[in-house]
């Protein structure tokens, strides 16, 4: 079992926490209150700038009524004023709530439904939804960040921090309700994910131990802040560590990621897989833009495989940093500067956090062997629950363990190797075969861009090996490039896991953070086998 290490003040917090008194205040206190804090196009704030706003902000929800422990809906791109907006909440003793700017009327009705949340934070070009909520009685309060307010009940920001007061700072426990976050909704609803004040501390500690962030790095995502690994790795944990948050809120291109790196002379760039992939399909890239700053980039949400990695440092002569998490916790397992890349792992457990892989018994497998990677329900990293529904709560514990459902297996150096979800797993000639592992070996050829291996039912084989690829813009698809892309399979895994078909395809179909969905192909699949 993962030894749970924790020395001198590492992951213990006092019965008071919050966040933004983490984040922000304490680095004023201690004297960096002139270290810039965030970044964007056209200013920044230092510490104790950034502190301010919050203040002002903090006393506008005080006149509007929003009280501690309200639901506060945040639908927005990543501009500083849903920062400030955001911490501000966390100062309140409010608990923010993300919803994607990409999510549709009826998603977005049911995060305010099910949160139960009263007031909301949004754009203007994004405020459709919630001001027709607002109509319907179904919300009673908006701030529009960047525009003006429009009828009763709604709020420009610029007028909300202008109207002063006294200073408002909540007295929360470390238990009590911080944020939360929506899953993606790939085994039925979305389930609101709670996490406590705590947090900070307790997953904040032993992020910082493994990224290794410094005051003078700036942190850089095309990614919203409503997702998990990159509302931790490059919101909130960069400000724990005193570091910068330079803000992106532009199309996520690799383009236009580059030039935000050179605008804002960011040292660590985090995205995810498909724009890294993207990037190096784009020889031009590298003659058109100087990254050499980045000290690295890391890569969360989908499985990154060992040759994108092994391409990139060939190209770029900087690592990209894989890391794994479940958004009950973040991130706990992964790859950084303390030591050395096995490409294709997703790295080395975190420092103090309490995982095991175990088998249907629970008992802990050996290294080398298959098992389901399980957080232990004692460690203080773990969220609070599923809102509103506890029964799910129950139904992803098995004992004293949180059951991520991911298969792993770890080898003698500590690295663990993903192999898949459980529900991606399938059975082809009474194997079981992983997705990721035969995508990894696809991906050895020049030729593909994207990948993903799916399971088709087969009387005779229980499952046909079916392989779906996104080629790269210069290759011709056809008979031959499919052999050839099989024939690099044979060379590198077993005969029973070489893909029987190899289909071409311009895109695959992804989640809101560019996650490759298998459950929606094998539906596509499905659909397209039954009209024929």
């Amino acid at each position: 079992m993962s030894e749970w290490l924790a020395g001198p003040g590492f992951r213990v917090y006092p019965d008071k926490v919050n966040i933004s008194d983490r984040v922000v205040d304490r680095h004023v206190d201690a004297g960096r209150g002139d270290n810039v804090a965030v970044l964007w196009d056209g200013g920044s704030w230092t510490y104790a700038e950034l502190q301010a706003e919050i203040e002002r902000v903090t006393a506008g929800y005080a006149a509007i009524g929003l009280c501690a422990g309200d639901k506060l809906v945040v639908r927005s791109r990543n501009i500083p004023e849903a920062i400030a907006a955001v911490l501000a909440g966390f100062r309140y003793g409010a608990v923010p709530v993300w919803a994607n700017t990409l999510l549709k009327e009826e998603e977005v009705a049911y995060i305010v439904d099910n949160s139960e949340a009263r007031f909301a934070i949004t754009m203007s070009e994004l405020a459709g939804p919630l001001r027709n909520l607002k109509a319907d009685g179904k919300l009673d309060q908006i701030v529009i960040l960047d525009g003006a307010a429009e009828g009763e009940g709604e709020h420009a920001y610029a007028n909300l921090r202008a109207g002063g007061g006294a200073k408002v700072i909540a007295d929360t426990e470390a238990m009590d309700p911080a944020f939360m976050l929506y899953s993606s909704g790939t085994t039925g609803r979305p389930k609101g994910i709670l996490h406590a004040h705590r947090w900070i501390i307790t997953v904040g500690d032993p992020s910082l131990v493994q990224t290794e962030y410094t005051e003078d790095d700036r942190i850089l995502t095309p990614g919203e802040f409503s997702f998990m690994g990159t509302f931790a790795h490059a919101f909130l944990f960069p400000l724990y560590r005193g570091a910068s948050i330079a803000l992106f809120s532009q199309r996520a291109t690799p383009e236009a990621a580059f030039a935000a790196v050179n605008e804002f002379q960011a040292t660590i760039l985090m995205s995810v897989p498909t724009l890294y992939r993207a990037a190096l399909a784009d020889a031009s890239l590298r003659e058109r833009f100087d990254i050499s700053r980045l000290r690295y980039t890391l890569s969360t949400g989908e499985f990154l495989g060992g040759t994108v990695y092994e391409q990139w440092l060939a190209a770029y002569g900087m690592p990209i940093y894989e890391v794994y998490g479940v958004s009950e916790l973040e991130v706990f397992v992964g790859n950084g500067p303390a030591f050395d890349v096995k490409p294709g792992s997703i790295g080395k457990g975190l420092l103090g956090i309490k995982i095991a892989l175990l088998d249907d018994s629970l008992n802990e497998v050996p290294d080398g062997e298959e098992g389901v990677m399980m957080i232990h329900r004692s460690d203080p990293g773990l969220f609070l629950g599923y809102y509103r529904d506890p029964e799910r709560w129950v139904l992803q514990h098995r004992g004293e363990w949180y059951d991520t459902g991911d298969v792993m297996r770890r080898d003698e150096d500590g690295y663990y190797w993903f192999l898949g979800r459980n529900d991606d797993l399938f059975k082809s000639r009474g194997y079981l075969l992983s997705p990721q592992e035969i995508e990894n070996a696809l991906l050895r050829h020049p030729a593909v861009a994207e990948v993903a291996v799916i399971g088709i039912p087969d009387e005779i084989m229980g499952n046909l090996v079916a392989a779906y690829v996104v080629p790269t813009a210069d290759a011709e698809t056809g008979d031959a490039l499919a052999e050839e892309i099989m024939e690099t399979a044979r060379s590198l895994i077993a005969p029973y896991k070489v893909p029987k078909t190899v289909t071409f395809r311009d895109a695959l179909p992804k989640n809101p953070v560019g996650k490759i969905v298998r459950r929606t192909l094998k539906d596509e699949v499905r659909a397209a086998s039954l009209s024929k």
